[in-house]
């Protein structure tokens, strides 16, 4: 799916640099290279950064810092990745299972609505794929109520159109949660997560509960935790969020030249919420008739990855069937047996695209 060797080409003497940079400093834990990206990627976002050490972490510590805890709901897409629902367990409140619509794989607003209650005290609303979700009409359904924007799979997208046009992924609600897992489109080598926030009380309540709750070194205020971000992996960011820019055009390309070459088979759905503000993340199709297993099975037996992101819903985990739908998950149900990511990223070319696709159509064509 990634080939981190081509990827990193252009920018490994910069990168080897950074790193040596670190190792020679002696300065192992904080220091101006974290100090450094916090500064760039706030000035990128347009909006305050704690840096941590994963995107769980920033999860967990954003609504640690929004006080939740026993007792209270939060809603979260029943379509992601577990982490979004972990964290709630975590605290030892109730995860409440909303759905997502097939065509953005984003939360579905409507269903949104059927699940609110008076105990409803956050909403984590996930950018999949590299989309945003439609923050405001989850606002307009449940006003008052904080968004916590699971912006791990969408760090540089921006809405396009209504009342948040030209603003980034994860800067809009009370806060935006980033990963810097390695197979992000910011991503490390290794793990590194940032909570994103305009509101300075609330970001500044997160970093002291990241920092074991300290005012200052040797003063708790409050029951914290330990999370904060390697100056190895803030070097290496630092030099490929110079690269980001160029990294999504070339994404795009790639994509139109999937959607050109599989727009003919009528047995596959390319992604059909791919706009300007779309950092393609993952291509997911979704292949119909039960034939996702098959064709993936065909795409390994030719050389070519890909992924099932994801195969269950979370309300069907062993870990998390206590806490039961009081919605008909429909889509959830649906896009776990259908979907497909594709590779994509820069160490692809426009012609591996093209033997990807057509190994797709020999899929379909083998009798």
């Amino acid at each position: 799916m990634l080939d981190f060797q081509r990827i990193h080409e252009p920018y490994k003497a910069s990168l080897d640099q950074a790193l040596l940079d670190v190792a020679n400093s002696g300065q192992y834990i904080g220091g101006p290279e974290v100090v450094g990206f916090e500064s760039e990627l706030s000035r990128f976002l347009d909006a305050g950064v704690c840096t941590v050490g994963n995107g769980t972490d920033a999860l967990q510590i954003a609504l640690m810092a929004l006080g939740i805890g026993p007792g209270d709901e939060v809603v979260v897409p029943a379509f992601t990745y577990a982490a979004s629902a972990e964290v709630i367990g975590l605290l030892g409140a109730t995860a409440v299972w909303c759905d997502v619509h097939k065509s953005t794989f984003c939360i579905n607003s409507e269903s949104l609505s059927k699940v609110l209650t008076q105990n409803t005290k956050a909403i984590i609303a996930v950018h999949l794929y590299g989309a945003c979700a439609d923050i405001e009409s989850i606002e307009k359904i449940a006003p008052g109520i904080p968004i916590v924007e699971d912006t791990a799979q969408a760090f540089g997208a921006k809405w396009t159109s209504g009342k948040y046009a030209g603003r980034f992924a994860g800067t809009v609600g009370a806060f935006g949660t980033l990963s810097f897992f390695p197979t992000k489109s910011l991503g490390a080598m290794g793990d590194g997560g940032a909570l994103v926030s305009k509101d300075t009380k609330l970001l500044n309540l997160a970093s002291k509960i990241a920092k074991h709750g300290q005012r200052e070194k040797y003063v708790h205020e409050m029951i914290g935790v330990n999370s904060r971000l390697d100056p190895l992996q803030a070097a290496v960011l630092r030099v490929k969020l110079k690269y980001f820019n160029t990294s999504v055009e070339s994404r795009k390309v790639l994509a139109k030249a999937y959607a050109d070459g599989l727009a003919h088979l009528k047995q596959v759905i390319c992604p059909q919420n791919i706009d300007e503000g779309h950092i393609l993340h993952q291509y997911t199709i979704r292949v119909t008739n039960g034939d996702r297993d098959a064709l993936k099975a065909h795409l390994k037996q030719s050389g070519i990855d890909s992924m099932i992101y994801y195969p269950m819903g979370l309300h069907q985990q062993e870990a998390y069937r206590h806490w039961e739908p009081n919605y008909t998950l429909e889509a959830t149900n649906t896009l776990v047996q259908e979907v497909l990511s594709l590779p994509i990223g820069e160490h692809l070319s426009t012609e591996d695209v093209s033997y990807i696709a057509a190994a797709i159509e020999a899929f379909y064509n083998h009798d």
